[in-house]
């Protein structure tokens, strides 16, 4: 190997290579290298506030020991996307959230968090030195440009994508550690799915045409209708979310990407929700594009591609059309997605659809049930898709493009979306608040 010499000079532990990282650094995370973040960890006494800066969240076990007590007031973890144990720590004061679309990630990486370090996860080097971010690739890209001290965890288990976006020379690297460990990429075929969760993706599956370009966001139920495309034909990826159908698809060759304007017979994501024997899919395949998740979403690149279909999932949705789909009330979840980016890029495509599929009711940790389809939002619940970029919404009782639809018929036509066993409530409220006719 050509760089044989550079890649000994390179290589350390983990705990050699964070050494290299001073208080004042400001650290872009990308993807989980739990060896590099677990040594951070246990050097945790060094610093006093040091900055660890994550576009789609740190899990695993080597994410919860950042968020314990005792690495407050050490190190603190920002991110646009946090899970249950992040926002259990928020009062430790080690957990921030950004709120960005995932369309402004890059903007946000070089003018606002303008890192220093930049800690990734990367399959091996191919024998030109360059490593590849591989399923975790995100938005280093935004961090690379800058020029800053790059520190690799080396996997043997993560598939080696050759795309320029998500690319390392050994030029370029500070340090480097090997540590197999398996992928924590989040595979959703396990999900508890209920019938009615088949019957939305059903409904959702026979609007979307063959010949489309498609995005599936992340969760369960997207994933289950690109489950339901699998007797499609020529349909051609473009998503922020990369999940376990789309590459059943590939393999089953209902997409081909034969019919998309951009990346013509190649399917184009940001990042990987996956099982470990779907990732080994990407490994070194040609027909796979790993691109920085600002391109991705950015509604001037979607709507250049025809019939752009757009699906992802909602929480709740009130009468005026507003959509829920990360924090339902006052209490935190969820995070930054591409929702918005995707919806108005889908709806100023030429024949392009968006959907959002949801379950007509809530389950409470309590066991109450309440419609997810309301007069208004609970409090503090947070808006994701305003009621001028909504078309289709899809439930277990149907789908509707509300798009076209006046006030009246809007607020109509979403209680018959709803659960039965709501909409004589629903029907009352709408009348008492004169979306319809009836009320005082």
């Amino acid at each position: 190997m050509r760089y044989e010499s550079q890649f000994a000079a390179k290589t350390c532990t983990a705990a050699q290579a964070v050494s290299l990282i001073h208080d004042d650094d400001a650290v872009l995370v990308a993807g989980e290298p739990g060896a590099l973040l677990e040594a951070l960890y246990q050097a945790r006494d060094r610093f006093h506030g040091l900055r660890l800066t994550s576009i789609l969240g740190i899990s695993g076990q080597a994410g919860a020991n950042l968020y314990t007590k005792e690495a407050a007031g050490n190190l603190q973890v920002v991110s646009t996307v946090l899970d249950p144990k992040a926002w259990a720590s928020w009062a430790q004061g080690n957990v921030d959230q950004v709120v960005v679309n995932f369309s402004e990630c890059e903007d946000f990486i070089e003018n606002t968090c303008k890192p220093t370090v930049l800690l990734a996860h990367c399959a091996p080097a191919d024998e030109e030195g360059w490593f590849s971010l591989g399923a975790d690739a995100g938005c280093a890209s935004g961090a690379l440009s800058r020029g800053v001290r790059v520190i690799l965890q080396v996997n043997r288990n993560m598939p080696y994508i050759p795309s320029a976006d998500c690319r390392v020379h050994i030029n370029t690297v500070a340090a480097l550690c090997e540590a197999d460990e398996e992928l924590s990429a989040g595979g959703v075929r396990d999900a508890r799915l209920r019938e009615e969760d088949r019957i939305i993706a059903g409904l959702t599956a026979e609007r979307i045409p063959d010949g489309a370009t498609f995005q599936l966001g992340d969760g369960p139920l997207p994933d289950l209708v690109g489950r339901h495309l699998v007797n499609h034909k020529d349909l051609g990826i473009h998503t922020d979310c990369f999940n376990g159908a789309m590459i059943e698809l590939m393999q089953k060759g209902a997409v081909n990407n034969s019919k998309k304007e951009l990346y013509r017979h190649q399917s184009v994501g940001g990042y990987f929700r996956a099982t470990a024997e779907e990732l080994r899919f990407l490994h070194n395949n040609p027909d796979i594009v790993m691109k920085n998740l600002s391109w991705i979403c950015d509604s001037r690149v979607i709507r250049q591609m025809k019939g752009f279909i757009s699906v992802n999932a909602g929480l709740a949705v009130d009468f005026r059309g507003q959509i829920c789909s990360g924090s339902l009330g006052m209490r935190f979840s969820g995070g930054a997605d591409g929702h918005l980016d995707f919806a108005r890029g889908a709806k100023h495509s030429k024949g392009g659809t968006s959907f959002i599929v949801m379950r007509s009711v809530i389950e409470g940790e309590d066991g109450v049930r309440t419609s997810a389809i309301c007069p208004a939002l609970p409090e503090g619940s947070l808006v994701s898709i305003p009621r001028f970029d909504v078309m289709y919404l899809v439930t277990e009782f149907g789908a509707a493009n509300l798009e076209v639809l006046s006030v009246k018929e809007r607020v109509q036509t979403l209680i018959s979306l709803a659960h039965p066993d709501f909409r004589e409530q629903l029907t009352d409220a709408a009348k008492k608040h004169q979306y319809i006719e009836g009320g005082r």
